[in-house]
């Protein structure tokens, strides 16, 4: 195993085989850029692990059995780039959070480690996300990818109602969201965090929350770094492209996301349900939560009238009051951590 540069890139991989050849030829080719890479596979049956072993026996490996979720795979592969560094200033040390299916620009790294340098104050960045898209495979599972202007997130925004969408999606990129860099928070798709903030941010032993096994954790850790006061911010001059398989977008209002929310996998709708939930059980702060109940009521009966149509939805409801007294105790830790005042996060709330 490599000793561990300033930075680690930890990627989490389930039956993801068709999207390393792409993700690693962009790594490859980063310019001043000193890191390492850290893959925790969740039980692929596609071939993952053979091609990583074969092709990539650069990468620290760790092997889950059986699919963990993205959450606990992350605290593995974020506690063994803490552990790697063992006495190094962790103020300096920094943990990119990525999925397999991205492609960087050559200058991505180098940028988004440059910007922490220079920001002490920044807790965590992330670089102008667009969307890739497939336009071609050949026979030997080789694959033509166009990289388009179409922005995928430019961080994370958060309604009054509750809805967190990605900044931006399915615009065409014309530079509209470059000069307003500080976000609610960032896409776990592709986000850089200081390893310091890392640790302030554990609740237990936890980072992600591992309850919430998959989906909207990256939201969860957004609104818990805001509330301890941490800063994130979009760095537009890094950018990267993501093959999004399910876009989030702001139109349609709450209709359009009632729509979104029916096409949706079944179990994709089920976790994201339950999370829903959980996740504003443990962040929201009670005042905020008065002072938006007109936008925050609505929302909440349209998604209670679209769980009658949808069963995975109606199930991620019943699993999110089941799991009250877990995330309750959460919410004890981090509201007693808190920094941020009710009226200074009601201030996100758009």
């Amino acid at each position: 195993m490599q000793s561990a540069q300033p930075l680690v890139v930890n990627i989490v991989t389930w039956n993801s085989a068709r999207y390393l050849p792409n993700l690693f030829a962009s790594l490859d080719a980063q310019q001043d850029a000193a890191f390492t890479v850290t893959a925790v596979d969740n039980a692929s049956t596609d071939g993952t692990l053979d091609w990583l072993m074969e092709h990539r026996p650069d990468v620290a490996l760790l092997r889950n059995f059986r699919n963990q979720g993205f959450a606990r795979a992350h605290n593995q592969a974020i506690a063994l780039a803490l552990s790697r560094w063992d006495t190094a200033d962790l103020s300096q040390r920094y943990v990119m959070v990525a999925n397999p299916d991205l492609e960087f620009a050559p200058d991505a790294l180098h940028t988004l480690v440059a910007f922490m340098d220079a920001h002490p104050d920044v807790s965590a960045c992330g670089p102008k996300l667009l969307r890739a898209t497939v336009v071609g495979e050949s026979e030997d599972g080789g694959r033509t990818v166009e990289r388009t202007r179409i922005i995928d997130a430019m961080g994370i925004a958060v309604t009054k109602a509750r809805r967190f969408v990605d900044r931006g999606a399915g615009e065409e990129d014309t530079g509209q969201y470059d000069a307003d860099t500080r976000v609610f928070g960032l896409s776990g798709a592709c986000m850089l965090l200081r390893a310091s903030a890392l640790v302030a941010l554990r609740v237990g032993e936890e980072i992600f929350d591992e309850d919430f096994f998959a989906y909207q954790e990256d939201t969860d850790l957004a609104w818990r770094m805001r509330l301890f006061g941490m800063e994130s911010q979009v760095v537009p001059q890094a950018v990267a492209w993501h093959h999004r398989r399910i876009p989030t977008q702001l139109r349609g209002g709450w209709i359009g996301a009632w729509v979104r929310r029916m096409r949706k996998p079944a179990m994709i709708n089920f976790l994201s349900s339950r999370n829903h939930g959980w996740m504003v059980l443990k962040n929201d702060q009670g005042s905020n939560l008065l002072w938006h109940l007109p936008w925050w009521l609505p929302y909440e009966a349209l998604k209670s009238i679209a769980a009658i149509f949808s069963p995975s939805q109606m199930r991620g409801q019943l699993a999110s009051v089941w799991g009250v007294g877990s995330i309750w105790r959460k919410r004890r830790i981090i509201q007693k951590r808190a920094l941020a005042t009710p009226p200074a996060m009601r201030a996100w709330f758009r």
